[in-house]
C-alpha cells in the first residue's frame, strides 16, 4: 500500500499548490458573468457551479497544460465531480470510523514533502505563503488525506499473491511472454568504410577472436558505426533487412563484407545456434508475482473507490453538465455508479 499512500498524499499536496496558485484564473466552463447556483448535492452538501469549475481548473493543471475543446468539458466535469463524490463520502466514512492522525505524525509528513520536493524547508514555508495557506491550515489537510490512506489500508487490508497464481499466470501467458523462438546469436559490426571492412574480416577469418577484432588497438584508426556489444539473438524468420546476407550462412563463418548503405559497410558472424525454448518460471517468479501484487492492489483501490461512489448519496440539480443523451450518470474507468444518485 506503500505506493498507494504516496501517489495519493503527492497528487493531493500538488494539487493544493495549483488550487492556491491558478485557481482564480478562468479556462473556459461558466464566465464571471454567470449567475452562481447548485449544480449537485453530495451528501447533503451543495456543490456550486463556481466551486465545480475551480475544482476542474485544478484538474486540468494535474493534467497538464493543453487545449480544451467544449467537447472536452462534460468528461472534465463528470471526472471532477466523481472525485469531489469520492472525497465527500471518504471524509464521511473516515469521520464515522474515528480515525485520527496526531499532530506530530501530520507535522513529520509535511517536513518529509517538503524535503523531498523544496531545496530547503524555508523554501516550502516560502511557497506557502506566497499561495495564501497557512502551514497549520496545509498540515490540517495533510491529516485528512493521511485518516483517509489509513481507512484504505484497513479496507483493503493485505493483498497478496499466493503460489497457485502465479503458477497459473505463467502458464496461461508463457507462450506469449516467455517463448523465445529457435533462432542464432550473431555479432555485427559496421564501418563507413569497405576497405576497414574488409580488414576488420581478414582479421576475423585468420582466427582473431571477435573482441580482439573489433575493438582497442584494432579499430582505433577505423570510424566504426556500429558493433554488438554482445551477440544479439535473431530469431531464424528474422534475418531480413541488412542481416538478410547473414541468412544461409553456417555457424562460426565469417560472413562477406556487404554494404548496407552509402558508407556503410558490415561483416558478421553467427556465434550460435539456439533452439526454441521458455524462461523457467524460477527465473521470471519474483517478476510474475510483483505483477500480479501490482494489478490486485489496483484492483482493490479501484474497487474502494467505486465502493464510495456507490454509498455515497448524490443528487444532480444541473444534469446538462453531467448527463449523455440517455440520462446515464457515468463514472470513471466504464463502471456504473451503484449509489443512491437521483436528479
Amino acid at each position: 500500500m506503500r505506493w498507494i499512500m504516496i501517489v495519493i498524499i503527492a497528487a493531493f499536496l500538488l494539487s493544493t499548490f495549483f488550487m492556491y496558485d491558478r485557481g482564480s484564473r478562468s479556462r473556459g466552463g461558466s464566465s464571471p458573468e454567470t449567475a452562481d447556483y447548485v449544480v449537485a448535492e453530495v451528501n447533503g452538501r451543495q456543490l456550486m457551479r463556481s466551486e465545480l469549475d475551480r475544482m476542474v481548473l485544478v484538474y486540468v493543471e494535474g493534467m497538464g497544460s493543453r487545449e480544451i475543446t467544449s467537447a472536452d468539458w462534460p468528461n472534465l466535469y463528470q471526472s471532477t465531480l466523481n472525485q469531489y463524490i469520492m472525497e465527500q463520502q471518504m471524509a464521511q466514512e473516515v469521520r464515522d470510523s474515528g480515525i485520527k492522525i496526531s499532530d506530530s505524525e501530520a507535522e513529520q509528513a509535511m517536513k518529509d514533502y517538503a524535503d523531498q520536493v523544496f531545496p530547503t524547508r524555508e523554501a516550502f514555508y516560502q511557497h506557502l505563503e506566497r499561495s495564501g495557506l497557512k502551514p497549520a491550515d496545509y498540515k490540517r489537510n495533510i491529516a485528512q488525506q493521511m485518516a483517509s490512506q489509513r481507512m484504505i489500508n484497513e479496507s483493503i487490508g493485505v493483498v497478496e499473491v499466493n503460489e497457485d497464481e502465479a503458477t497459473q499466470f505463467y502458464e496461461n501467458v508463457k507462450a506469449l511472454f516467455f517463448r523465445q523462438p529457435s533462432g542464432f546469436n550473431v555479432n555485427v559490426i559496421r564501418l563507413d568504410s569497405e576497405s576497414d571492412a574488409e580488414k576488420v574480416r581478414a582479421s576475423l577469418h585468420d582466427g582473431v577472436n571477435w573482441n580482439e577484432a573489433t575493438s582497442g588497438d584494432a579499430v582505433a584508426s577505423m570510424n566504426v558505426l556500429y558493433v554488438t556489444p554482445e551477440p544479439m539473438f535473431v530469431p531464424e524468420y528474422g534475418f531480413t533487412g541488412y542481416l538478410e546476407p547473414l541468412k544461409s550462412m553456417d555457424v562460426g563463418a565469417v560472413s562477406t563484407v556487404f554494404e548496407i548503405a552509402s558508407d556503410d559497410f558490415a561483416v558478421g558472424v553467427i556465434t550460435e545456434a539456439l533452439e526454441e525454448r521458455s524462461t523457467p518460471y524460477d527465473e521470471v517468479s519474483a517478476d510474475i508475482r510483483a505483477l500480479l501484487q501490482n494489478q490486485k492492489e489496483r484492483q482493490a483501490l479501484n474497487d474502494f473507490s467505486q465502493g464510495l461512489l456507490g454509498r455515497a448519496k448524490v443528487v444532480i440539480r444541473d444534469e446538462t453538465l453531467f448527463f449523455g443523451a440517455e440520462g446515464v450518470l457515468p463514472v470513471e474507468d466504464g463502471a456504473a455508479a451503484s449509489g443512491d444518485i437521483t436528479k
